[in-house]
This record gives structure tokens, C-alpha cells and sequence, in this order.
């Protein structure tokens, strides 16, 4: 079954494809020699790309909570706002290497900027969305708490007599 192109929406989890396609590219950048030399790889480009590791693995941590809890909810936000950090530390480190002068070409980051500017969008709308998951109204929660606290009991009560 197909869906037609005006019909499309985003998928629920592009923000975590979007953070692994730019994990990937930040690595491509940093490898080139042509973006970063040799002797700045180590004080340059290793931060760089633990930082877009970083994004991916805060993506995928706030993906594992699952809005059902305030725990969850709480949790799902936290790391969604590290990732937004992420990005902006990227773009802070690929700004760097143009400040200490290296002869870079500035369009070669042109596609990042772009990737990156579209994940802090995802990543603030899913933060936005993040609520607690539909739930029964709380009085019927309660309730339901009481009916399993009494259950409990009886089996205590229960327990009790046997001994």
C-alpha cells in the first residue's frame, strides 16, 4: 500500500534518523583532509565527533522512555533537550575550525547546518509533544489503587489466619 506524497507526514522517530545521518556526515567532514588537517584532528575533530555520538545516544535514550510515567515523561524530555545541546555544540565546533583559521571552504558544511537546523526543529516539537500518555481519569486510578490495597489485605488477613 503506498501513501501519497501530500499525505505523507513525518514519521514519529525521523528525529532519530536524522541524528544518525548527522553522526555520520560530522564523521565524514572530520576524516577529510581537506576540511580538517592532520595536526588539528586531535584537538578539532575527535570532540567533534564524540559530540555527534553524543546526539545519537541521547536520541536513543530519550526514545526508551515511554511517556506512560511522569518518571517517563520527565526523563524523555531531559534527554531530548541534551541532544538539542548536541546540535548546538556542533555547530559550535564546526564554527571553531573557520575561527583558528584553517582554510575551509565554509559550503562544505552547508548540508550539516541544514540536517542540523532540521533536528533541533524535530527534537523541540517531539519535546513539546511529550506528555503523559491517555490515561483513565484520576479518581478511577484511585479507585483502582483502593480495590488492589483491600485484595492485599484480604491476602494478608488471609495469610494471617493460616499461621
Amino acid at each position: 500500500m503506498t501513501v501519497l506524497r501530500k499525505d505523507r507526514s513525518v514519521s514519529d522517530r525521523e528525529f532519530i534518523k536524522n541524528a544518525i545521518n548527522i553522526r555520520n556526515e560530522v564523521t565524514r567532514l572530520m576524516a577529510s583532509q581537506k576540511v580538517v588537517p592532520k595536526s588539528y584532528r586531535l584537538l578539532c575533530a575527535v570532540p567533534a565527533v564524540e559530540t555527534a555520538k553524543s546526539l545519537v545516544d541521547n536520541v536513543i535514550r530519550a526514545d526508551t522512555f515511554y511517556p506512560n510515567t511522569a518518571h517517563g515523561v520527565v526523563y524523555r524530555k531531559h534527554y531530548l533537550t541534551l541532544a538539542i545541546a548536541d546540535c548546538y555544540r556542533i555547530m559550535q565546533d564546526m564554527q571553531s575550525l573557520k575561527d583558528i583559521g584553517l582554510p575551509i571552504n565554509v559550503n562544505v558544511f552547508e548540508n550539516l547546518a541544514d540536517m542540523v537546523d532540521r533536528e533541533i526543529g524535530l527534537l523541540k516539537g517531539t519535546r513539546k509533544s511529550a506528555r503523559l500518555a491517555k490515561s483513565a481519569p484520576i479518581e478511577e486510578q484511585v479507585a483502582r489503587a483502593r480495590m488492589e490495597l483491600a485484595e492485599l489485605e484480604e491476602l494478608m488477613a488471609c495469610g494471617e489466619d493460616e499461621v
